[in-house]
């Protein structure tokens, strides 16, 4: 919701002020009309003493009031109603996908926070719509390539110009591995709905952390990177190892892949309330408005993310959030590296259990 304008009223007050106003207008043609009526009367009176006008200044001017009444009274109904009629039309133009509309703010604070309202709404659609095309192209281009590279290898192979050998079928199999990431990742986004449906069970996470280090080290030593653990306690939780897994490698790989020199740093700390996984790394960094961003689904930053589809961290926040448990970002700034902070309650009240 918006903040509120200066010089707005709410709509109980000015719904009220219209109704006092009409009154009171009422009142005034009303008063004003049957004076007018007396005082250019003849004076002259009937039998019993009254005046001969009287009725027929009382009916006048009930009709001038009324008149007067109705006018004012549409006047200012007229003023009430254009801001809603605006709001109906910016929703409609919404419904049929015109997400550049934009509802200019009212004289009212609810109708000025509506406005506001339909206003972001109206610029979160048009974000995530072009987010929605960003993905089909990325998407469309990371189709293009390894069936680029499988159809010419193909092609090639049965003109006879390069050799059925290892390395050829090698050249095959990992672009075949590049779709199957891309369909996984884009699996796990579309099944996101069932992540509430947790396989919990005992799991040792101080293991699921050592098992993704060793899994990505080679990884990191070949780009010249230190893929450090500090050393932690066993350290068992309720949850879904093979999600807890998923999160870790998205977590642990973007921050291999995204440093060039230095190295990745994971550490992990417990109480008797959560557990708290980081992921340091001395890669390229962030800015201050793509620490959040980069959860967000579809989202990529240009320099930073230029070679994945923008799901990974989209799917490790979804799966860390059915945990009950939060994943932020800090950094310090452009090639100041990164920190990523993992942090999930202990489940069920109980205490995380330390072994060993």
């Amino acid at each position: 919701m918006t903040g509120r304008r200066p010089h707005t009223k709410s709509l109980r007050r000015r719904l009220f002020g219209s109704h006092l106003v009409v009154m009171v207008v009422a009142l005034a043609v009303l008063a004003a009309v049957v004076g007018l009526i007396a005082l250019a009367g003849d004076g002259k009176v009937d039998g019993d003493g009254r005046r001969g006008d009287g009725p027929s200044a009382l009916l006048l001017g009930l009709a001038a009031a009324a008149s007067a009444s109705g006018l004012v009274s549409w006047r200012m109904s007229r003023r009430l109603a254009r801001p809603l009629e605006q709001i109906g039309g910016a929703t409609r133009e919404l419904a049929i996908g015109r997400y550049d509309v934009r509802v200019p703010g009212a004289d009212t604070t609810e109708l000025d926070e509506l406005a506001g309202d339909v206003n972001q709404l109206a610029h979160e659609l048009d974000t995530t719509e072009h987010r929605r095309l960003r993905l089909i192209g990325d998407v469309a281009h990371e189709l293009r390539n390894p069936l680029s590279t499988i159809e010419g290898t193909m092609e090639a192979l049965l003109d006879g110009v390069v050799s059925a050998d290892d390395d050829t079928y090698a050249r095959i199999g990992r672009e075949a591995a590049r779709l199957r990431r891309l369909a996984d990742d884009l699996s796990s986004l579309s099944s996101a709905g069932e992540l509430a449906e947790l396989d919990r069970e005992s799991v040792d996470l101080a293991a699921i952390v050592a098992d993704v280090v060793a899994q990505l080290e080679p990884q990191a030593t070949a780009k010249g990177l230190r893929l450090t653990l500090e050393p932690a306690a066993p350290t068992v939780v309720r949850g879904d190892g093979d999600r807890l897994t998923q999160v870790l490698t998205n977590v642990v790989g973007n921050a291999v892949q995204y440093t060039d020199i230095g190295g990745v740093t994971v550490r992990s700390t417990s109480d008797e309330s959560a557990v708290v996984i980081e992921v340091s790394d001395t890669g390229r960094g962030l800015a201050a408005d793509e620490l959040t961003r980069i959860f967000e689904r579809f989202y990529r930053v240009d320099e930073h993310f230029g070679d994945g589809t923008g799901v990974g961290l989209a799917i490790a926040k979804l799966i860390v959030e059915a945990h009950g448990g939060t994943i932020t970002a800090t950094s310090p700034g452009d090639g100041l590296g990164t920190t990523v902070v993992i942090e999930l309650p202990v489940v069920d009240g109980g205490s995380a259990l330390r072994t060993g």
